[in-house]
């Protein structure tokens, strides 16, 4: 499998912290190998580096790490390639991203979908994959439910946003395991199909951290299963339990 890493502020923050606790589950203390990539949102736009290397070994994630660069937003990625078919290369590191309506849109993705390629659930959608995983396919399918459910204009709300996914994020999570993070730069969205874990920091400005498994001694805690949560500006305004 892969391991996630998010974060989520009312002010920009660094998480190189996070990040270098990470960096060692990347192929040193744990099996997720075949590349990393982190995206650092900076309002509509996100600066995405990625390599389909491991990230233990990364000079280059290394120096990410201890940049203290800041973002509101941020969503990082270890892969371990599942099936090993889909081999390390650059499409097939997440984080992946599409623009809509003028923002990127970036999603990372834990878990295998082994049964949605041969579903041809995506068949019309307006965004497709460049790489070979299940996860960008997954990826496009959802942004293609989100765009055509908001493109008259009408402003994202967080309950409006959950009620447009949750019909499809149940249709992909009945393909696999479907543990994944979502944001536009506005709203992070995460769903938590099995295995996910939050930390909130309220000083001294609101923050939530998110984490396939604790990266910290802090207090994190599981995310309910099957739970969609969405956040803005380092606080939970919207959720749904399974």
């Amino acid at each position: 499998m892969c391991e996630l890493f998010a974060m989520n502020a009312s002010q920009p923050m660094d998480v190189d912290r996070y990040l270098a606790h990470l960096m060692p589950r990347g192929g040193k203390i744990g099996p997720h190998a075949d590349g990393w990539g982190v995206a650092f949102f900076e309002d509509r736009a996100s600066r995405i580096f990625k390599d389909a290397a491991p990230a233990a070994d990364s000079q280059y994630l290394a120096m990410l790490a201890a940049s203290r660069m800041q973002s509101t937003s941020v969503i990082a990625h270890i892969r371990k390639a599942n099936p090993s078919i889909v081999g390390r290369a650059t499409a097939n590191t997440h984080p992946f991203e599409r623009e809509w309506n003028g923002r990127s849109w970036v999603f990372a993705h834990n878990g295998k979908l082994p049964a949605l390629e041969g579903s041809n659930a995506c068949a019309d959608s307006r965004f497709q994959p460049v790489g070979g995983t299940d996860s960008e396919l997954a990826f496009c399918y959802l942004l293609d439910v989100i765009a055509r459910r908001f493109e008259s204009g009408e402003p994202i709300q967080p309950h409006t946003l959950i009620e447009t996914i949750q019909p499809v994020v149940n249709e992909l999570a009945g393909f696999g395991e479907f543990n994944f993070i979502l944001s536009n730069g506005e709203y992070l969205v995460v769903h938590a199909h099995t295995n996910l874990h939050v930390l909130a920091h309220t000083l001294p400005h609101p923050r939530t951290l998110l984490a396939t498994a604790p990266l910290t001694d802090e207090n994190w805690q599981a995310l309910a299963p099957g739970s969609i949560r969405v956040y803005k500006e380092g606080i939970e305004t919207g959720s749904l339990n399974a």
